[in-house]
């Protein structure tokens, strides 16, 4: 897990990079050079702030379980509410300079509803792999348990197939 300072950093180095990048945009299409290049590595840049705003997301979280901190209660909340101003000023600062500096409007509205759909596709994934694996139902009639054949699936269930089941889902 990244240390909460660490990740903060990191955001305000994504932040410095893309800036450089978007005075980098503005001069290259004064001049009439190709921008692709320069497009996709301010995507880059971009795609690796949200990822260490994710990532400082989880080390707050994190933060709060650790053994107490000899800070005052006044310190403590006064370094979160700047840090969290910062992190809103910089994605504002992103968002302006991709919608006036770069003249991409449509970039950043398409970003923030593909981010939604991800999110919602990410969810719907984690929600499905921690449903309960359903046991197969070897009494009452189910897969021929009548007779001998049936006792024996049952005993096979028992003995063999259900410690492996266990361990199955206890892994998930």
């Amino acid at each position: 897990m990244i240390e909460l300072m660490v990740a903060f950093e990191a955001l305000k180095a994504a932040h410095s990079a893309i800036k450089e990048g978007v005075e980098l945009y503005k001069n290259f299409k004064e001049d009439g050079k190709d921008l692709s290049g320069i497009i996709s590595e301010i995507g880059g840049h971009l795609g690796g702030f949200f990822s260490t705003q994710e990532e400082y997301a989880e080390a707050v979280k994190q933060e709060k379980t650790k053994p107490l901190v000899k800070k005052s209660i006044n310190q403590e909340a006064m370094d979160r509410i700047l840090r969290q101003e910062q992190i809103q000023q910089m994605e504002t600062e992103l968002r302006e300079m991709i919608i006036y500096q770069m003249g991409m409007p449509g970039l950043w509205s398409k970003f923030t509803e593909m981010r939604e759909i991800v999110r919602k596709e990410r969810e719907k994934i984690e929600r499905e792999q921690k449903k309960p694996v359903k046991k197969p139902n070897l009494k009452n009639g189910s897969l021929s348990t009548s007779g001998r054949l049936g006792l024996h699936c049952q005993q096979v269930y028992s003995y063999c197939l259900q410690p492996l089941l266990f361990l199955c889902t206890e892994s998930i």
